[in-house]
Order: structure tokens, then sequence, then C-alpha cells
């Protein structure tokens, strides 16, 4: 059963997200200059894709399984479209 926040905890929710989204955009933004400046085309395909995932509301998740990224993932490469268990990628714990 889903669980029933006040209208308060979910406008707070909502600006907390905002405010992770539009710090995302920088970084694609930004990522996508510089990529342009160093006429890396790869780079710019997947930033563009990233962006254009946000504008139709779909950035932030895996394009395989659909599951949410990470918000550290995202930080880390904002370009990102796939979870890491869908991308194939193993964590070395130690």
């Amino acid at each position: 059963m889903a669980e029933i926040r006040s209208p308060r905890l979910l406008m707070e929710e909502c600006r907390r997200y905002t405010t992770q989204l539009s710090e995302l955009r920088m970084l694609l933004e930004e990522r996508l200059h510089a990529a342009r400046a160093r006429r890396a085309r790869l780079d710019v395909a997947a930033i563009e894709a990233a962006l254009e995932r946000m504008e139709r509301g779909l950035y932030g998740t895996c394009i395989r399984c659909e599951a949410f990224l990470p918000l550290d993932r995202l930080r880390a490469a904002p370009q990102v479209q796939q979870c890491a268990s869908c991308a194939g990628e193993t964590r070395l714990t130690a």
C-alpha cells in the first residue's frame, strides 16, 4: 500500500528533485560544450541524448530495465543511460 505523505513533504521532495535535475542539466551542458570543443562526436551524441531524455521526462531511468539511476552515478556521468547491472559493470568490494 502506498505511503500517504503531507502536501508540505511532497512539495519539499519536489523542490529537492527539481534542484537536482537543474544541477544535472548544468553538468550535461558543460560537458556538451567541452565535447564539442574537443570534437568528440560520440560524447556529444551521448550528452545530447541525455538532454533529450530529460526534455521527455525519461532522464534518470535505465533505458533497458527502467530502474531509477542513483544520483551519485548521474553526478559522475550525467549522460549515462543504463544502470550498472544493465551496463554489465561489476564493482570490486574491498
